[in-house]
């Protein structure tokens, strides 16, 4: 699957990344769930959700 994304910076503060959404519902993610990104030895970035304890 290959989606694309718009980095974006509007409060010079942070960036925003948007994420499509059905790689959302592909992934059963919802609002209010908190994402993990992991940046492997090749560069590559991996998105996680954060498991529960």
């Amino acid at each position: 699957m290959s989606n694309k994304s718009i980095l974006q910076f509007p409060n010079k503060q942070q960036f925003i990344v948007t994420i499509p959404k059905g790689l959302v519902l592909a992934k059963g993610w919802k609002q209010g769930d908190k994402l993990e990104f992991i940046i492997d030895n090749n560069g590559e970035i991996m998105i996680k959700k954060e498991r529960k304890l």
